[in-house]
This record gives structure tokens, sequence and C-alpha cells, in this order.
């Protein structure tokens, strides 16, 4: 006689969760039932319990794809603002595929924030030599080099940014900042005018941000700010 069907998940029966985890009751050593519940909890949002079954997973040592669940991870902890633990997994997966960008730019976006600027840069910098029309990385780059103290090269990188996307106004205002910080005064008003044209809430912005001080006092900056 046959074994009969396979069993399925019927949603109108359990959740899908219940029925991961009735599973892995009857059938422990199917380690791949630990993927796919890891990944029902990530859909519910439950990103600690989806982190505890693939750390878990990795732990049996029969993962095949490393890649994968390790990105996973640095997902789920980037999701609960665990960036410490995000940055070491997506370091993790860089290692397990170097050529994979988005892996290597989620790892220097979490080092940035932990304000490792030389990670961050070495991210970056790789990037832009293998795309080198990548308006992101060269915009992240631009804000990496300006916070190692390198204005110049942090201008190159954001003006290069806006050859590939003149309408980010982002890009536009930082460079309005870092022209001033430079007392390139008119470099500096035409893209804050770029940047507050793109976006009229930067003005508020604008207002207070302490790098325009040098601006305060001009007609021109005075007419860009009004609401």
């Amino acid at each position: 006689m046959t074994l009969g069907r396979l069993e399925k998940w019927r949603p109108e029966e359990e959740s899908e969760i219940a029925y991961y985890k009735r599973l892995l009751r009857k059938s422990p050593k199917q380690h791949s039932l630990l993927d796919l519940l890891a990944a029902a909890f990530f859909r519910q949002a439950d990103y600690k319990e989806a982190i505890h079954c693939w750390q878990k997973l990795l732990r049996k040592g029969t993962v095949k794809d490393k890649f994968r669940v390790f990105m996973k991870i640095a997902h789920s902890y980037e999701h609960i603002g665990e960036i410490e633990h995000a940055y070491h997994y997506y370091g993790k997966a860089v290692k397990a595929n170097s050529r994979n960008l988005n892996a290597l730019g989620k790892w220097g976006q979490m080092a940035y924030i932990l304000e490792n600027y030389d990670d961050a840069l070495a991210s970056f910098e790789t990037i832009t030599k293998r795309e080198s029309y990548n308006e992101i990385a060269w915009h992240n780059l631009g804000l990496t080099n300006y916070n190692l103290g390198f204005q110049e090269e942090a201008i190159r990188c954001l003006e290069t940014s806006l050859t590939f996307d003149d309408e980010n106004a982002d890009t536009w205002y930082t460079l309005a900042t870092i022209y001033t910080e430079n007392y390139l005064l008119d470099k500096a008003l035409f893209a804050l005018e770029q940047a507050l044209t793109l976006d009229s809430e930067l003005k508020e912005t604008a207002r207070d941000e302490q790098s325009f001080h040098s601006l305060m006092d001009l007609s021109l900056f005075k007419y860009m700010i009004q609401v």
C-alpha cells in the first residue's frame, strides 16, 4: 500500500508556525524545517525567534547556502535595531560571497552607523570600482570620506553621484553643507537651491543647519528658506 499523500500546511487548520513546529517534533533531524520555521517567524516580524532558528540551523552544520542564512540573520538584527550584530552577520555574508554587492553595501552601511568609517570606506570604494555608475555607493562614499576628514574627496564623490542621479535632494543638500564649510559659497547656494527645489521640506532643516552659518546674512539664502 502507498503511504498516502505529502502533508501540506493548511492555513485554515493551524498557523504556519504551529505547523512547522509540529513537523519538527515529529522529525527533529529534518533540519530544513528549521529554515522554514525561521522564515515563518520572519514573515510574522518575530525577528528574535527567526534569528534563534537560523542560528540553531547553522550550529547543525548542514547548511549548504550559508550566505543566504547569514543575510537573513543580519536583516533580522537590523530590523530590531541591533546594529552591531547586523554588522557582524553582514560581514560573515561578505566573506561567504565577496562578489555580492548587496551584502557588501549593507555591511558598509552598518559600519557607517557604528562610526567604523574604515570598513565603510572599504565597502563603498569596492562597490564604486565594480559599479562605477552606482550613485548610492558614490553618495555613501562621499559621506564616509567627509567623516574621515577628506573633504575634497567627499565633494568629488558626491558630485560623481549627481552625474548619475541629479534629482537626489539629500546629495545636493549634503554638497551644499560641505561647500559652505569650505567657503565655496556660490556653489553652496546653487546646490542648496537644487535641494530645496527637489524637497521643500528641507527648508526647515536648512534654517537650523550650523554649516550654513556663513550664509545666514545673504539675502538669497533668506529668500530660499522662506516657507
